[in-house]
């Protein structure tokens, strides 16, 4: 899944590339069945109303690492993946839903439990003031962390940052604008998934989150992973 977060923010905001660390990542093993699986718990263009579209997804191989945060992969097996993004055609907010599935329950769990901690949240932060800083920008976080959240499946976290982004274009003043970024991790058996929305102000409300979650929850069990 960390690997899944660095492309996120590498499609949104073109932060440079992250350190690679390929032999962190886990071993892949796709299988035909275990692919369609994770397929169908992804997000459709059917979920959203008028004025949203598919956006490609990348195809960048780049790991979410920062100090303080490496995840290690390498001893545990994924067998499927999916990926779907897709932003309002005003340009944000955008949304991204993307799920594992290993090839044991055990494996899921393991993941999950060196991903999905506070570490990962403060590692976004750090990505979000790099990519920016590197660009001219700035980002000041004014919050960050875990959010109340429905336990919607068996394994449920959810994380906020808030911040406000500043830039500065040639012959003008520099514009600050609020920036929210929601993160929802679900897991349940093989399989952990995950609904990333990014946007302007607070960003994505909190209900139309949660209906997005709640329909990636269902059609992750219904897969029977």
């Amino acid at each position: 899944m960390s690997r899944r977060l660095a492309l996120v923010l590498l499609v949104v905001l073109a932060v440079p590339a992250l350190a690679l660390a390929a032999d962190t990542d886990p071993k892949e093993r796709f299988t035909k069945a275990d692919m369609a699986k994770a397929r169908s718990v992804v997000l459709r263009k059917t979920d959203f109303v008028a004025g949203w579209k598919r956006v490609p997804s990348s195809d960048d191989d780049s790991d979410l690492t920062c100090p303080g945060f490496n995840p290690d992969g390498s001893d545990l097996t994924l067998t499927g993946q999916a990926e779907a993004d897709f932003g309002h055609a005003q340009g944000l907010p955008i949304i991204f839903s993307f799920v594992d599935v290993y090839v044991s329950r055990a494996d899921a769990v393991a993941s999950w439990t060196r991903v999905i901690k506070p570490q990962l949240v403060g590692c976004l932060a750090h990505v979000l003031r790099e990519g920016f800083a590197e660009k001219g920008g700035k980002v000041t976080i004014t919050k960050q962390g875990r959010v109340a959240f429905p336990k919607l499946a068996p394994r449920t976290a959810a994380f906020r940052i808030a911040t406000k982004v500043t830039v500065e274009q040639q012959g003008q003043a520099p514009t600050t604008v609020p920036f929210t970024i929601h993160l929802v991790a679900l897991g349940h058996g093989r399989g952990d998934a995950g609904v990333m929305a990014m946007g302007v102000g607070a960003g994505v409300p909190m209900s139309d989150l949660r209906a997005f979650a709640k329909l990636t929850a269902a059609r992750l069990a219904a897969a029977k992973l």
